[in-house]
């Protein structure tokens, strides 16, 4: 009786070894791989900033709603927009934003500048600018009161940006300022 059990075990034991290596793949299954670039985008970017502008500090934002990423010359900042994967640039965003331009314009821009982009592709317009400290918030009367995204860069200068699943914003853009104690310092409450 033992040699029966011993034997059927030994049976059962073989077909499940014949089981896991006809059910194991005779290849290894291989993806379709993405083309790996040698560079990163960060560098392939300011490679090309380089060529355009002179020269690329660094990378300042990756927004991965949008697309897009912000990146800092020794003479502004640009924004560039790439594929969905941040794989491949696709243009740069001008005009760029110029730090001696903002900087010598201050009485007559106020605590922000903008700057609109229509159509940058299909369905998509921007608009971005510059503010200082005292700009805490800021409102786009003129798109339906909207607040745009921030970040810093360096003391009293802060870049401003909204991105418009659309072909076409409305111009002159309209905005309203508020400092931190929610009073108006630049523009008024238009309402479109």
């Amino acid at each position: 009786m033992s040699k029966k059990i011993l034997i059927a075990a030994l049976c059962l034991g073989i077909i499940v070894v014949f089981y896991f290596f006809a059910t194991r793949p005779t290849k290894p299954t291989i993806s379709a791989s993405p083309y790996i670039p040698t560079t990163s985008l960060e560098e392939r970017i300011c490679e090309r900033i380089s060529a355009q502008l002179g020269d690329c500090k660094r990378i300042l934002l990756f927004d991965a709603k949008s697309n897009l990423v912000f990146a800092e010359s020794s003479s502004g900042i640009i924004p560039v927009l790439t594929n969905k994967g941040f794989t491949d640039f696709k243009k740069f965003i001008y005009p760029e934003m110029d730090f001696q331009e903002f900087k010598e314009e201050k009485e007559e821009r106020g605590p922000i500048d903008w700057r609109a982009k229509n159509n940058v592709q299909k369905n998509l317009s921007i608009i971005y600018g510059f503010a200082e400290d005292d700009a805490k918030t800021i409102v786009i009367n003129s798109e339906g009161n909207i607040q745009p995204n921030r970040f810093f860069v360096r003391d009293n200068l802060w870049v401003w940006y909204v991105t418009f699943q659309k072909d076409q914003v409305k111009l002159p853009v309209k905005v309203t300022v508020y400092d931190t104690d929610g009073r108006i310092i630049y523009g008024g409450n238009e309402k479109e």
